[in-house]
């Protein structure tokens, strides 16, 4: 969401915000359920059951948003009804007093991870306690009757692969994610003249999933387990700094 460059940042009314979001709400829809709560983390939980002007609203496929006050940042749940998604962003805009809603391409299942790529809090958030020890610790250990030449060997290019795989993610523990996924939009090239693809007006259209239950811990593992060459594609490291996981990919 966002505000206006000039406009100045109003001290949040929670009680004012509930009645604007309510009656955004009950103005279009005579029959919704509306209930608030306020966590320890001062953000604003709300619960919305949606009905139809000729049925009660469905107590058990509710919406849930999660709203940062003195941030531009809500959290919202798949609505099974997709009509209710502008007016709820509606309802959300009026009562945050922001001018509008921009959704991001980041969707997970761990709201605790999307506040912390969001915030980018994720270096504190997902500490890892164990991330001080020596190096030597973590090392992996090796055969001590191998011959010297093939240890010094290993251990420089372990050394590399470690030093590139903490540069792209850090020593803390990854955010949890489930899926990236890429959308690639490119023109055919061809050196050859006359070629159909070549003369396709249509651009190539190609989808790539990537999906895990816990992604960016299984990305981080890949080039130390010797599955993928270090570094990794920036389009896989980039995840939490672009904050997203849905990237469209076309031609300059």
């Amino acid at each position: 969401m966002s505000r206006e460059p000039d406009e100045d940042v109003d001290l949040f009314d929670l009680e004012q915000f509930k009645r604007s979001f309510k009656k955004i709400l009950q103005r279009a829809l005579k029959n919704v359920t509306i209930s608030f709560r306020v966590a320890e983390t001062n953000a604003v939980w709300i619960r919305v059951a949606w009905g139809t002007q000729h049925a009660k609203p469905n107590q058990y496929k509710p919406t849930f948003v999660v709203y940062y006050p003195q941030t531009p940042y809500a959290f919202i749940s798949c609505c099974h009804l997709k009509s209710t998604v502008p007016l709820l962003h509606q309802a959300l805009r009026v009562a945050s007093k922001h001018h509008q809603i921009v959704q991001m391409d980041l969707r997970s299942r761990h709201l605790d991870s999307l506040k912390a790529i969001v915030f980018k809090e994720y270096n504190q958030t997902f500490e890892d306690h164990n991330s001080t020890a020596p190096l030597q610790e973590r090392s992996l250990g090796l055969d001590i009757n191998m011959d010297s030449r093939i240890v010094h060997e290993n251990t420089i290019e372990k050394e590399r692969i470690r030093r590139v795989t903490q540069e792209s993610f850090g020593d803390h523990p990854q955010p949890q994610l489930e899926f990236a996924q890429y959308k690639l939009e490119t023109k055919f090239k061809s050196d050859l003249n006359g070629s159909i693809l070549a003369d396709r007006e249509e651009p190539l259209r190609c989808l790539v999933k990537f999906s895990s239950p816990h992604l960016l811990e299984a990305l981080k593992s890949l080039a130390p387990a010797g599955v993928a060459d270090a570094p990794l594609s920036p389009l896989l490291t980039c995840i939490p700094s672009k904050k997203m996981n849905y990237f469209k990919i076309r031609d300059k």
